[in-house]
């Protein structure tokens, strides 16, 4: 059936059959925006069925955003070989260089066991590596300051998971990410409030 271009908008919907429910969905379509006569109603369904097929979930949407991400992850050494990580923990901001070697770890140019004496604090350092298996075969280099011991620890392991991260994004990102390596800690101290002795501490209420 063909209408002409001088039909009223009422004449051409109630000859194309469409009711007005379906109205919405023609707007969002665009099928009326410069045609002289509505298309088929069994072509607007086509439409409407195949617009509907190809929603996708938030979930599907996610899964997509992911592969993405993943597949733009590449390999990142510089013209020395070597990967480089950025890592900050409360006030300490690290900068880890990592190449292949013998498993030396140099902070602010000291060995690691002469700049954290305690074994707790060189087991929780040395943790990425040991993830990955890679102890003993990268040399570490890096600078460290600000905040505490615990911030630089903090600081530096996620400075050096990031560039572990950088050498071989597909062998060592899984392992890393699922020890929760990878994410930032974002936890500082809580500042102090007034009227208190310290953050939320009360001071003693002394009745007489």
């Amino acid at each position: 059936m063909t209408t002409g271009g001088d039909h009223a908008f009422g004449d051409l919907i109630s000859a194309s059959g469409i009711t007005y429910e379906m109205l919405d969905s023609l707007m969002a379509l665009k099928d009326l925006d410069g045609v002289p006569g509505l298309p088929p109603l069994n072509m607007i369904e086509e439409m409407r069925y195949e617009k509907n097929t190809h929603k996708l979930t938030r979930a599907d949407i996610e899964r997509q955003k992911q592969e993405e991400i993943a597949k733009s992850r590449v390999r990142q050494v510089d013209s020395q070989g070597r990967a480089y990580g950025t890592g900050k923990r409360k006030c300490s901001i690290a900068r880890v260089w990592i190449e292949p070697g013998e498993g030396k770890f140099v902070i602010n140019d000291k060995q690691f066991d002469v700049y954290f004496p305690m074994l707790d604090q060189r087991a929780a350092l040395l943790r990425p590596l040991s993830e990955t298996k890679t102890l003993g075969l990268h040399d570490v280099n890096c600078t460290v300051k600000g905040g505490g011991i615990s911030g630089q620890i903090g600081a530096i392991r996620l400075g050096m998971s990031r560039a572990l991260q950088n050498w071989a994004p597909n062998h060592f990102r899984p392992p890393m990410k699922e020890a929760g390596f990878l994410t930032r800690d974002s936890r500082i101290v809580e500042r102090k409030k007034p009227r208190k002795a310290k953050a939320r501490k009360s001071y003693q209420w002394v009745k007489r």
